[in-house]
């Protein structure tokens, strides 16, 4: 009887966090819009609408007996209810703290939440209710900038995942008719087989040829038959998973404000497209993309309000995200800001700053190819490295998941005179159409996007241009190379005898192409796609499997891949790195006049494997760089003495210390602080309150 009732308690909590979340993402919705500010008339509906929308969550969560969230949600009511009713002024400080509060009881219902997080959050709002705008600011543990209602779905869905039913089985579901298309294929295979049985018997009896046609003619009908009812299924499956793109975008409003404060900045956000359905595995991978992308355009594209007055701006930017529908089944995603753009001579100076080219190197790019350097990983134009950005790894992360996808992502000046990124995107990552090759006795399939032309070259036609393999194309000189070269296939015997035509294909990635040499070209076909599994999450050239109707896997490429490494064959490598890293342990300098942070992070650098020695103040740290070599300086900002900030101040003075990393390490968190920290010329700033062991260990590990 007990078992029994635990199950019956299990399902109904899990019902109710599906609903709940989707009261938390109303709730977020109008407090957001209440915060923009509408006319009397729109608050008092919003402000009536939150207070329905409370009520409810707060008798749900008495009927499952979880009591802090009951609780939290009759202070909120109580609260809601003396504004409905004139008692209260609404206010800005008021409505910080019923974002709080939804932000808690997201957190209570994840489990896990601090010990006493109900009720700091109710004493918040009743303090908040009684002082008004006099109300100080809560203090609470962080969160990650998300939807307040991320930490519920991760305990048991939300609408963004569910439609009613338990996500895993509709997918699973959905899984099942997936695999029909194997059979639907292997069914198309089977009818090409009897064709060409057929074209073997001509010329035996009229018997046999006769039954020989019918047998083709009925295994045509039940073909067709197959495949008309596995693609009505398989469509009105797909037609459940769709839903509309607010679900993700509903996030991003709270995330560019809260940032745009934390920066000193004011930011107009709007979106178009939002009512466009999507399929939810679309979401769920474009939406780590755009939040790179939207943090990007506020923290590099944006401009503080003093600098825009300047430059004869508006104080307020605009960042703009669109969602539309593209040819092909295809979507088009756009983020756009009215910021101070990308600077090319700053691209240009973060490579060599990263080692990815010279000097020399850097200054013959053409605009183009440097601006596609942006897209490279440990690259950024950032000053400093901060929590929200300076990493080099955002739009890195943005290509490599846009090109995962099958989709393309371009980089350009929009119209508003800032940074505009488009993204070309799959509707539905479900089938796969493919121009399928042969190299090497092996089968691989092409999206059929990235081909431009299918064409066959005799020996003549290649030609050596720059040291490099090309053919004339269009005016200009096409690079080409053997795929099986490029993938590392190894030639089978029998090749075709020199002096005959060889096929080939000409694939673009983004703004790049080129042409690859092939054994055969078997044509467009159909895949049912078949995703890496751990640990081959991310293959070099090859972006998934895709299932023939042979039974044969065929490996899918990546065409951007492809060109990189293309790139990359026969060229002489580049300018070869410092040789003192790689033969020797990394010597960092630790300065903390707290021995027990000097004690923790000598611990922590030293389990990582890098040498480290300890200063006690900036005059200290300043004896050892004299008389020592150093390859990282991680330092505290508040010591007596010599502190962080003329200590690097000193270090950029100094010729022989001017490239030395310094990464400042601080409990100052102000605006003013990491602004003074770029003007002195640190690399990173850490804020001791956000501290990670992971992110400075990434941060050392990429400036070092």
């Amino acid at each position: 009887m007990a078992s029994s009732r635990d199950d019956i308690r299990a399902r109904l909590l899990a019902t109710f966090r599906v609903e709940a979340a989707e009261h938390l993402q109303a709730l977020t919705a109008s407090l957001l819009a209440l915060d923009r500010g509408l006319p009397d008339a729109e608050a008092r509906q919003a402000l009536e609408a939150t207070f329905r929308e409370v009520h409810t969550l707060k008798g749900a969560a008495r009927s499952v007996g979880l009591v802090d969230v009951e609780a939290v949600s009759q202070a909120c009511e109580s609260v809601l209810s003396r504004l409905t009713r004139g008692q209260l002024t609404l206010s800005r400080p008021l409505l910080r703290c019923l974002e709080e509060a939804t932000d808690g009881v997201a957190r209570l219902l994840a489990g896990g939440a601090a010990p006493g997080l109900g009720r700091a959050l109710i004493e918040r709002l009743e303090q908040a209710a009684a002082q008004g705008d006099d109300a100080a600011p809560v203090a609470l543990p962080p969160a990650p900038i998300e939807d307040v209602s991320a930490s519920a779905r991760g305990a048991a869905g939300s609408p963004a995942e569910s439609v009613r039913v338990a996500t895993a089985r509709l997918d699973g579901l959905i899984v099942e008719a997936e695999n029909l298309l194997g059979l639907k294929l292997a069914a198309g295979e089977r009818v090409s087989q009897a064709r060409a049985l057929l074209g073997a018997l001509e010329g035996q009896g009229p018997s046999l040829r006769a039954s020989a046609r019918e047998l083709l003619a009925q295994l045509a009908r039940d073909e067709r038959a197959a495949r008309v009812a596995i693609e009505a299924l398989q469509g009105q499956l797909r037609q459940l998973r769709m839903m509309p793109a607010a679900s993700v975008l509903d996030i991003f409003p709270r995330m560019v404000r809260d940032l745009a404060e934390q920066q000193g900045k004011e930011i107009e956000w709007s979106v178009t497209g939002a009512d466009l359905e999507v399929d939810r595995r679309v979401l769920q991978l474009i939406k780590e993309p755009l939040i790179h992308l939207v943090r990007n355009a506020v923290d590099h594209g944006i401009e503080a309000p003093a600098a825009r007055v300047e430059a004869g701006k508006a104080p307020r930017g605009r960042v703009a995200m669109a969602i539309a529908g593209h040819e092909g089944h295809r979507i088009e995603v756009t983020v756009e800001d009215d910021g101070r753009g990308i600077d090319l001579a700053q691209v240009r100076a973060a490579a060599v700053r990263a080692r990815l080219l010279s000097s020399e190197q850097a200054q013959t790019l053409t605009d183009d190819e440097a601006l596609a350097l942006v897209y490279r990983s440990g690259l950024s134009t950032s000053p400093i490295v901060t929590a929200i950005s300076g990493h080099g790894l955002g739009l890195a992360i943005v290509k490599e998941r846009v090109e995962q996808m099958g989709g393309a992502v371009r980089i350009g000046r929009s119209g508003w005179g800032g940074t505009v990124i488009r993204m070309i995107l799959p509707a539905t990552v479900v089938t796969f159409s493919g121009l399928l090759v042969q190299v090497g006795g092996q089968p691989f399939l092409l999206p059929i996007e990235a081909v431009e032309r299918v064409l066959r070259l005799d020996p003549g036609d290649v030609k050596s241009v720059e040291g490099r393999d090309a053919i004339g194309w269009n005016g200009t000189a096409l690079s080409v190379a053997s795929l099986g070269a490029v993938l590392g296939v190894p030639e089978p015997e029998g090749q075709a005898e020199r002096g005959s035509k060889q096929p080939g294909v000409v694939v673009r990635a983004g703004e790049e192409q080129a042409a690859f040499l092939v054994d055969q070209i078997v044509g467009v076909t159909e895949v049912l796609v078949k995703e890496l599994r751990p640990p081959l999450v991310r293959v070099r050239n090859v972006a998934g499997a895709g299932l023939l109707g042979t039974g044969r896997l065929a490996l899918i490429l990546r065409p951007a891949d492809l060109l990189r490494s293309m790139r990359v064959s026969g060229r002489p490598a580049g300018p070869a790195r410092e040789a003192r890293k790689d033969e020797r342990e990394i010597a960092v300098l630790v300065v903390d006049d707290s021995i027990t942070t000097r004690t923790m992070e000598k611990n922590l650098l030293e389990a990582a494997g890098y040498r480290v020695r300890v200063a006690v103040d900036g005059l200290d740290a300043w004896t050892i760089l004299k008389s020592e070599p150093i390859d990282v300086v991680v330092s505290d900002v508040d010591m007596p003495r010599m502190d962080g900030f003329e200590l690097t101040a000193r270090i950029r003075a100094d010729q022989r210390l001017a490239e030395l990393p310094v990464i400042l390490v601080t409990a100052l968190e102000s605006r003013e602080d990491k602004e003074r920290g770029v003007q002195v010329g640190a690399n990173a700033y850490v804020v001791k309150s956000s501290f990670e062991q992971s992110n400075l260990l990434g941060i050392i590990q990429r400036l070092a």
